[in-house]
C-alpha cells in the first residue's frame, strides 16, 4: 500500500482551468521554494499563478469533485479503520496553477509538510492539466513514477515518507493545479 491514490476528472474541466490560467497569466510570478521564498530555476522552473480560496468558486465544480475524493481517500485510510477523533480538514487558503516550459519542472526531491509553516497540512492534491510525455511525478520511496494525464487527480500524504519530485519532459509543455487539504479549527461553538 503506497497511500497515493489517482481519480479522475473531465479533461474538459481541465481545459476551463487552463482557461482560466491564460486569462490571468499576467500575473503569474516564477516558481518560488520555502518557506522564506526564492527563486531558484535548478530547482523548480516554472510559472506558477497563485488563486487565493476567495476565488475557488471560479473553479466550481472542480472543488465540488475534490471534495468528494478526499472523502473517499479518508473514508479508505482513516475512517473504515474504526479510528475516531480526526479534526475538520478544509482546503488550504491557496493553490497553485503551475506550467512548465518544455525542460522546466520541478526536480528538486521535497515533501510538503517539512516544517511548522506547513504543520496543518492533512493531504496533498494535484491535477495534471495536460498529457505530457514523460513529464510525471517521482516518488522514490515508493518506488512510482506517475505518468503525466490530463485528468489524473492526485492525492497523497504531505510528509518524509512521501518524498517526490517532477520529472522534467525535455520535450513537452506540464500544466498542474496543486494545493491542500488542511486540518482547521472547527467553528466557535455557540453556547
Amino acid at each position: 500500500m503506497n497511500f497515493i491514490e489517482t481519480y479522475k476528472i473531465d479533461p474538459e474541466l481541465c481545459d476551463k482551468i487552463i482557461g482560466l490560467y491564460e486569462l490571468n497569466k499576467h500575473l503569474a510570478q516564477p516558481g518560488r521554494l520555502g518557506g522564506n521564498p526564492r527563486v531558484d530555476k535548478s530547482m523548480k522552473d516554472s510559472m506558477d499563478l497563485s488563486v487565493p480560496v476567495s476565488l475557488y468558486g471560479s473553479f466550481a465544480p472542480f472543488f465540488e469533485l475534490l471534495q468528494e475524493h478526499v472523502s473517499a481517500y479518508l473514508e479508505k485510510y482513516y475512517y473504515s479503520t474504526g479510528a475516531v477523533g480526526m479534526g475538520p480538514v478544509g482546503y488550504s487558503r491557496y493553490s497553485s496553477l503551475q506550467k512548465y516550459a518544455p525542460g522546466g519542472g520541478y526536480p528538486a526531491l521535497h515533501c510538503e509538510r517539512d516544517g511548522l509553516l506547513n504543520a496543518n497540512r492533512a493531504l496533498v492534491w494535484m491535477l495534471y492539466l495536460t498529457d505530457t510525455p514523460g513529464g510525471g511525478t517521482e516518488f522514490p520511496h515508493q518506488g512510482i513514477v506517475t505518468e503525466c494525464v490530463k485528468g489524473d487527480l492526485l492525492l497523497w500524504p504531505p510528509d518524509m515518507t512521501h518524498m517526490h519530485r517532477g520529472v522534467v519532459s525535455q520535450t513537452h509543455e506540464k500544466m498542474i493545479f496543486t494545493g491542500w487539504i488542511d486540518f482547521i479549527e472547527p467553528p466557535a461553538s455557540k453556547a
